[in-house]
């Protein structure tokens, strides 16, 4: 399964002591991810924040995946589950058409 997912600083505390090693640690995590194919892509989002498109086998693997990130408890995170548009658009297709010779 794919999900794009969202990520911000919370604004509120706990802050990181080493705001420094801890962006070397999520650099490194990150890397790691792109590299074992976790992750498909990950970009940065001006001003402040990220998103990348993460592979796991079930959400329950995703909450693993992102207990892991470095900066945990320092994110917040918006997670969108991605389908294929190939195949939606092709069901869709098949929903629209069932709906349309039925007649009433």
């Amino acid at each position: 399964m794919k999900y794009l997912i969202l990520v911000t600083d919370k604004r509120t505390p706990p802050f990181p002591q080493d705001p420094a090693a801890l962006n070397r640690a999520v650099r490194e995590w990150v890397g790691a991810r792109l590299a074992d194919k976790t992750f498909d892509c990950v970009y940065y989002m001006l001003p402040q924040g990220g998103m990348c498109i993460a592979n796991a086998d079930s959400h329950e693997a995703l909450l693993v995946l992102l207990r892991a990130w470095p900066s945990f408890a320092y994110s917040e995170f918006e997670i969108f589950p991605l389908v294929d548009a190939a195949k939606a658009m092709d069901n869709n297709f098949e929903r629209l058409s069932s709906v349309a010779t039925v007649k009433p």
